[in-house]
């Protein structure tokens, strides 16, 4: 169903794309825009604007998509490119799960303040395992809970408010970690055949 939703905004963006391809604006310029806009959601976050970080996460989300589509349309991919988006998506991500740490350690929800440590550590575990299994030859985008999920399931909580926000930490504290089990799973099991 994501791979929908995110299909369907990647078609809504694509006027805006061809635009950009024409300006010849660079990929990696929207990247850093995206980081950008997650610093922001961290910092938003920390000072309890939930909705308004909420929102600026969902708009990361959204430089993030067409930063891929402006490199594949205007013919810019490049491996330095590739690597400059997975590294300032881990660290969005970070700083975000920073932002949102403060914001529980406020609340004094010790619980949920821990909660949000393992979804840190699953949503890099996820992302780690996969680039682990290509750097081996093989694909591996299968699983619940990838980047895309992540933000949105981040943006559209904080927007919602504090006790869906929570939620959804616990619900990628668990399913960040299931999806990279999963996928050390799945790749043993297509290594034996």
């Amino acid at each position: 169903m994501i791979e929908k939703v995110k299909d369907d905004v990647a078609e809504l963006l694509e006027p805006s794309t061809q635009y950009l391809v024409e300006k010849r604006l660079r990929p990696d310029f929207l990247t850093l825009v995206g980081f950008v806009l997650n610093l922001v959601a961290a910092i938003l976050f920390g000072i309890d604007q939930i909705r308004w970080a909420g929102f600026a996460v969902l708009l990361a989300g959204i430089f993030d998509i067409m930063d891929g589509q402006v490199a594949r349309a205007g013919r810019q991919t490049t491996s330095f490119g590739a690597l400059l988006d997975s590294t300032v998506d881990r660290y969005s991500e970070i700083f975000v799960w920073f932002g949102i740490a403060v914001s529980f350690i406020k609340s004094d929800s010790l619980w949920t303040t821990s909660a949000v440590f393992f979804a840190l550590a699953g949503s890099l575990m996820v992302s780690y395992v996969r680039a682990r299994v290509e750097g081996l030859g093989e694909e591996c985008k299968v699983g619940l809970m990838q980047r895309p999920e992540r933000v949105i399931a981040i943006g559209v909580g904080a927007l919602i408010g504090q006790f869906a926000l929570t939620l959804v930490v616990w619900g990628i504290a668990l399913l960040a970690n299931y999806t990279a089990l999963h996928r050390v799973l799945y790749f043993r099991k297509r290594s034996k055949s």
